[in-house]
């Protein structure tokens, strides 16, 4: 019911307000408006607010409540106190209230208005209930309010009961909801014939309409009217308190209760209830005199209703009260009807003029559910915070002016509080920073300050001093949480220890390093390539030998690759350098080549160059490793080696040739020289007169023998110049021919000839001496090779085929070049067409294969000029004897 003011001053609404305050402790009061016109003090503090904040140069009666009240409950809670306003109803509704440091938590306001004589409204007065921190799924849904005005023929179910008792009906429904069980209550209902009739109804907890309309309905009962007349009194039948002057006071005080929070009782002096509510009777199933009994028995009037684990604490609170007259206040289970729910008890003294106790009134206020959710709620807590312990990171929290306020176990531990956080977040945030290294601190300083002055995230990386004196490196972050408005209410921030990982990584950026040094420092140019092949890395050696970055490549046309083998590899080596860098990147095979290389100042010079493949641990190819030796100088003594070789070649021919010249001329001078004397003697006898033939025919039988003796001469000479059989093996030519191939691929690639090989594959082994067959291949080879350095052919090439031919395998060396001029005459001794060749070559080869028992010829190719050379041997021979 609503308070009764016994004048019209706005003050009365504060007095209303002041009696809740006394019992509850906070309340608020507003004039008929809605505009408030006092607040207590302390709820102002936990809100943050002043009272003229709640008051802002605004038509709607709510927009002070905004600031202060969850966006998601705001709009329901401004309806519902719009409708109280409006109609005089009750108010009661439960949002989320912001506090002062901005952490909203789950509020129960309610609301009761203050009527003059005629029933006009003076103001509101009412209070704020069970705060709790719970999350809004926990928190039951909010009373609300219809937002519209319903329709007319839309009765509310409240108008279906008697008006003197849609007060208790309404505290009944309230309590349902907020407990979630049934309420019994004894009612007055409206038949439909307009008449009422007592019932005794339960009423159920309320619940919303498909047209968003509060509803809430019970079961009735017909009973016969109390005793007592039409409807319980308000006050009972008893005096409230022992003193005639007090009995006003404590009448508005219960009235003023009762019509809030929907129960009240007083209490005489010596502790017996004089006044308890039908619906607080209702409630815990017991008449004034059964809670009396209990006093009169020795123990409190709490006796019968209270759960005997809290008996004697709130005994002895309640004993302490009386005697000495402070304020009770205690929270305990009460026995109700469908069992133990926890409630808060408050009652407030009533003194007489000579301030001696008059009596006791007071309410007890239903917190089971929040003490349900208050007991869930510690619990997950406590998880949390155990959970928060156990993450192998340390957590902290600071204020939004940067103070700390938390530090989880792992942290303290690390710091070397043993677990105590606030002991720490004593020493505020420069004992914070006194953790850090001297040489991190001012990095430290100043970035979190830039973080707490804009907002921004924090994040950086220090060194903080452990327990023990050690500086471990820790990453540390932090983010901060906005309110509603956009206020940063609190930062969170964690840290990992990560000392063993910047270690590392320090340790890997040394070798790195050193690595890097240790490449740009080798007498070498290094090449790092793509699995297809594209430069991505080039020492510093190569890039000055090129004269260009590797980045200037990515402004040309086609690959990396391309353009540098076309911007440097010498033209007549781009064509073999691309074909085998092709073959090595389809194969995976390693690749080698010596070539020309143009240097950044035009000029050609020798390298050698190798790739070789890097795999991963399932043989794919993820990098080629490519290394290239600057070789000129090298090259240019290799020429001039082999220049010094052939000219002491020639001089040793030479010296050979004039020696072999000398015994020639010696041996065949004394037959030839006896060969003339003998003649000129013969001729002597046959002109003498008479002739003396028998001198004669001595002298030409001398010339005969001296003649015989200068032809045995020449037989061994000749003989010299045959090879002389040697130990003959059963050998693969193929074998032979590629052995001959490689100890003159220097020499081909230094005359730029194309050298390729053509082996069949059926080819027997055959029985020959290897030396002499490797000797007569490797003098064709070299032949062709010299008559292909004239340049004459723009691509020199030279080829060597092997196949099977009848009964012989045949071996042809075919060259380019600009032939042979007489194919029998170059097998002669002494004949040669070399300015520097003695002519004895190619007679030998011959001897030597005809020796093996095959044979060696020459025939010019006519189609494409050159000469081909061919020798042949049997596949069934025998050792010579």
């Amino acid at each position: 019911m609503s308070a009764i003011a016994t004048d019209a001053e706005p003050s009365a609404v504060v007095r209303a307000a002041k009696v809740v305050e006394q019992v509850v402790g906070n309340a608020w009061a507003t004039d008929a408006g809605g505009r408030f016109v006092y607040v207590t003090p302390s709820v102002l503090d936990l809100l943050g607010v002043a009272q003229d904040d709640l008051n802002p140069p605004s038509d709607d009666p709510a927009a002070g409540w905004e600031r202060l009240t969850h966006p998601d409950d705001y709009p329901d809670a401004a309806a519902a106190w719009r409708r109280c306003l409006r109609t005089g109803e009750h108010y009661h509704v439960a949002h989320r209230l912001r506090d002062a440091d901005g952490s909203y938590r789950w509020s129960r306001c309610s609301g009761q208005p203050v009527r003059d004589t005629r029933g006009r409204i003076l103001g509101w007065y009412g209070t704020v209930l069970e705060r709790s921190a719970a999350p809004g799924a926990a928190e039951p849904a909010a009373v609300r309010a219809d937002r519209d005005d319903p329709a007319g023929d839309t009765p509310s179910a409240l108008t279906l009961v008697h008006p003197d008792d849609r007060s208790g009906a309404l505290h009944g429904i309230t309590h349902a909801f907020w407990t979630g069980r049934p309420q019994p209550a004894a009612l007055r209902l409206r038949e439909p014939e307009g008449d009422f009739h007592w019932a005794e109804v339960t009423l159920e907890p309320p619940r919303y309409a498909s047209d968003g309309r509060l509803q809430w309905k019970g079961d009735s009962v017909p009973i016969d009217p109390p005793e007592s007349g039409p409807g319980p009194s308000p006050f009972g039948t008893r005096a409230l308190t022992a003193s005639f002057d007090t009995e006003a006071e404590a009448a508005r005080a219960i009235q003023v209760i009762e019509g809030l929070f929907g129960n009240a009782w007083a209490i005489d002096p010596r502790g017996k209830v004089t006044y308890l509510t039908t619906f607080s009777q209702v409630n815990i199933d017991q008449t004034i005199g059964d809670v009396n009994a209990a006093a009169d028995a020795g123990h409190t009037v709490w006796k019968p209703h209270t759960h005997p684990d809290d008996y004697d604490g709130l005994a002895a609170a309640w004993r302490h009260c009386l005697a000495t007259g402070d304020k009770f206040f205690y929270e305990h289970r009460v026995r109700l009807a469908y069992g133990y729910a926890w409630n808060r008890s408050v009652a407030q003294p009533i003194r007489d003029r000579q301030g001696r106790i008059a009596g006791w009134y007071g309410t007890s206020i239903t917190t089971d559910v929040y003490k349900k959710n208050e007991e869930a709620l510690r619990a997950r807590e406590q998880e949390l915070s155990q959970l928060v312990d156990l993450v192998p990171s340390h957590v902290w929290r600071l204020t939004p002016a940067g103070e700390p306020t938390f530090f989880n176990k792992r942290m303290a531990d690390y710091l070397g509080r043993a677990g105590d956080g606030e002991a720490l977040t004593a020493g505020g945030l420069e004992g914070l920073i006194a953790a850090v290294h001297p040489d991190d601190r001012q990095a430290f300083r100043e970035g979190l300050g830039d973080s707490l002055a804009t907002g921004e995230p924090f994040s950086l990386r220090y060194r903080m001093r452990r327990h023990d004196g050690a500086y471990h490196w820790m990453s540390s972050r932090a983010e901060p949480l906005f309110d509603a408005m956009g206020a940063i209410v609190q930062w969170y921030g964690v840290c990992h220890d990560v000392d063993e990982l910047t270690t590392a990584h320090q340790a890997l950026r040394e070798r790195e390093k050193f690595l890097w040094q240790l490449v740009e420092t080798l007498p070498a140019m290094i090449d790092c390539a793509a699995p297809d092949g594209e430069p991505v890395y080039r020492s510093q050696q190569l890039r000055e030998f090129l004269g260009y970055p590797l980045e200037v490549l990515d402004e040309g046309h086609g690959s990396r690759l391309a353009q540098t083998l076309d911007a440097g590899v010498h033209p007549d080596d781009l064509a073999a350098v691309k074909a085998d860098y092709d073959h090595a990147l389809r194969t995976g095979e390693p690749y080698a080549r010596r070539h020309r290389l143009r240097r950044f100042d035009g000029a050609y010079r020798w390298v050698e160059t190798r790739a070789a493949a890097m795999r991963d641990a399932h043989g794919a190819i993820v990098q080629w490793n490519v290394i290239c030796l600057d070789i000129d100088g090298e090259m240019r003594a290799q020429e001039d080696l082999r220049l010094a070789q052939e000219r002491l070649a020639r001089a040793s021919q030479a010296a050979s040739l004039a020696e072999l010249s000398a015994s020639i001329a010696h041996e065949v001078n004394q037959p030839l020289a006896a060969v003339v004397l003998n003649s000129q003697a013969c001729q002597r006898w046959l002109t003498a007169s008479p002739p003396n033939l028998e001198r004669a025919q001595t002298t030409i039988e001398r010339i005969i023998r001296d003649a015989n003796a200068a032809a045995d001469v020449v037989s061994r000479i000749r003989a010299l110049f045959s090879q002389a059989a040697g130990p003959r093996t059963h050998a693969s030519i193929g074998d032979l021919i590629a052995d001959v191939g490689r100890l003159i691929a220097d020499r081909a690639s230094r005359t730029r000839v194309e050298m390729t090989a053509d082996v069949a594959e059926d080819l027997p082994t055959l029985l020959f001496d290897v030396v002499q067959i490797q000797q007569v291949l490797a003098n064709l080879i070299r032949n062709a090779i010299d008559a292909l350095e004239d340049g004459a052919a723009d691509r020199p090439r030279l080829a060597v085929r092997a196949f099977r031919n009848g009964g012989v395998v045949q071996v042809e060396v075919s060259d380019n070049g600009p032939g042979v001029p007489e194919t029998e005459k170059v097998f002669d001794a002494f004949f040669t067409t070399k300015p520097s060749g003695m002519g004895m070559g190619l007679a030998i080869c011959r001897s030597i294969v005809e020796s093996h028992g095959g044979r060696l010829w020459a025939e010019p190719k006519a189609a494409s000029g050159g000469a081909t050379f061919a020798f042949t041997l049997p596949i069934e021979a025998t050792a010579p004897s």
